[in-house]
């Protein structure tokens, strides 16, 4: 099973549908970042972007991993 976690906030996303749905978005994340002058860390945007600025990230194995400032 694939699981996202996002790199800042830690939200996870397992849900079959919001993976899909995240993976299916991740060339348009990626080309719009490149537009701003920034590279992509991640898969796609948190659904907390405005708050914490982080990107959605695959994990391997189910593990979780924290990343901050």
């Amino acid at each position: 099973m694939k699981k996202l976690i996002c790199d800042r906030c830690g939200m996870v996303l397992m849900d079959k549908g919001n993976v899909s749905m995240a993976f299916e978005g991740k060339k348009a994340w990626g080309e719009a970042l490149r537009a701003q002058g920034n590279e992509p860390r991640g898969v796609f945007p948190c659904m907390n972007f405005i708050r914490c600025g982080g990107e959605i990230k695959l994990t391997s194995n189910g593990g979780i991993f924290w990343w901050r400032h």
